[in-house]
């Protein structure tokens, strides 16, 4: 059997689009046109990632406007998180050319030789990057405290070497970013606001992904154990 076959990547994101399209139409918080609702709900039935993503954007581009702000701000989550999806799908469909042939092994086998390798790879490079960020915007300079607080919460991830660990790493760092309001009263009144902008800006969409991911790797795991 083929890696490709046995985890199917595509059909895992479209049951999350499924699902977060119903939460955002019947939540009932954003003035959503006819017209947008029904390119939302068709876009589920266009089975390619790459078309799904840019049918959001076109969405989102057609609601920049004052009056539509919370419906854009939505909009962008859904880019940033769709765009981790279809960036994966492709690295996972040239990941799985590589393996060609699985080896006969059992599903936890498979998860820890193939999928758990690939993630990662992955993690550490969204880290990486992240390390970079916090470098080039001198949040340090801004705030040593909730620099080295959040500097340690991403080497925890960079440096276990268990996977299940290195998970719960990246959680407990999604439970930081998550905390919006630490995060403005501790950067509040330093630095240049433009450039706290970009950083709050990056730090949100590692938010986004890590949470995409966590929520992509528990799926196939639960996927596996069926």
């Amino acid at each position: 059997m083929k890696l490709q076959e046995k985890i199917d990547l595509k059909n895992l994101v479209f049951e999350f689009y499924k699902a977060d399209v119903k939460k955002l139409l019947g939540a009932g918080e954003f003035n959503i046109s006819d017209s947008d609702k029904n390119q939302l709900l068709n876009l589920a039935k266009s089975q390619d990632i790459k078309v799904l993503y840019e049918g959001i954007k076109t969405i989102f581009e057609n609601n920049l406007s004052a009056e539509q702000f919370d419906l854009s701000i939505m909009l962008t989550l859904l880019i940033q998180r769709y765009n981790y999806f279809y960036i994966t799908e492709q690295e996972w469909l040239k990941y799985c050319l590589e393996v060609k042939d699985l080896a006969l092994q059992d599903d936890l086998g498979l998860y820890i030789d193939y999928v758990a390798h690939f993630f990662t790879k992955q993690i550490d490079l969204y880290v990486k990057n992240y390390l970079e960020i916090l470098q080039t915007y001198e949040v340090n300079d801004w705030n040593e405290k909730f620099y080295l607080s959040l500097k340690n919460l991403v080497l925890e991830i960079e440096l276990a070497e268990d996977f299940v660990i290195k998970l719960e790493a990246m959680e407990q760092l999604v439970i930081f970013l998550q905390d919006t309001k630490n995060i403005y009263a501790s950067l509040e009144g330093v630095g240049i606001e433009e450039r706290k902008k970009e950083f709050l800006a990056h730090s949100n969409e590692v938010k986004i992904v890590f949470q995409s991911m966590d929520n992509l790797i528990n799926q196939i795991l639960l996927d596996l154990r069926k």
